[in-house]
């Protein structure tokens, strides 16, 4: 699914309604929500910076995995401005914590992550990578960096 950045978000949300997400025992509607956070946030970046390639979301099954990637290119962010660590396990992120509270507050309660602690408490495997122009990973360089592409995965069944 390839998403422009101008997209009305009422169109986005009927896209992603609409997937067909294989029978599971997880419920669609965490999985669509956090989704939905994660392109939300690329739609963001890609109108404030004036960008007009699209965001690529892929979703895609295999051997009992379900795979979901969304990559843009909104030029990626400095993930030590969280008030958390994104690389920490996400039972160990304290959205409760003084420091998250005082994010919050300076952001007018905007932008604090709740998106990406969604997805990386739903998925066990979370990967948050910048890429540069030639699609190579690197770490965040505002200079540098293109985009944002993150991979989520969660076992699609219990057996």
């Amino acid at each position: 699914m390839n998403i422009s950045g101008n997209a009305p978000f009422h169109e986005i949300l009927r896209q992603v309604n609409g997937l067909t997400i294989p029978e599971s025992p997880h419920d669609d509607e965490h999985t669509r929500y956090a989704m939905l956070e994660l392109i939300n946030n690329s739609l963001r970046a890609h109108r404030e910076k004036g960008i007009k390639e699209k965001i690529r979301t892929e979703l895609k099954v295999e051997d009992d995995i379900l795979n979901i990637s969304i990559t843009d290119k909104g030029g990626g962010f400095d993930i030590s401005r969280l008030p958390f660590n994104i690389r920490k396990p996400a039972d160990e992120i304290d959205t409760n914590s003084n420091s998250f509270q005082l994010y919050r507050e300076k952001n007018q309660y905007k932008r604090f992550g709740m998106g990406l602690i969604v997805a990386k408490r739903l998925f066990p495997v979370f990967d948050i990578n910048f890429y540069d122009e030639s699609g190579k990973d690197i770490p965040y360089n505002p200079e540098k960096v293109v985009g944002t592409r993150i991979d989520m995965k969660i076992r699609w069944n219990n057996a």
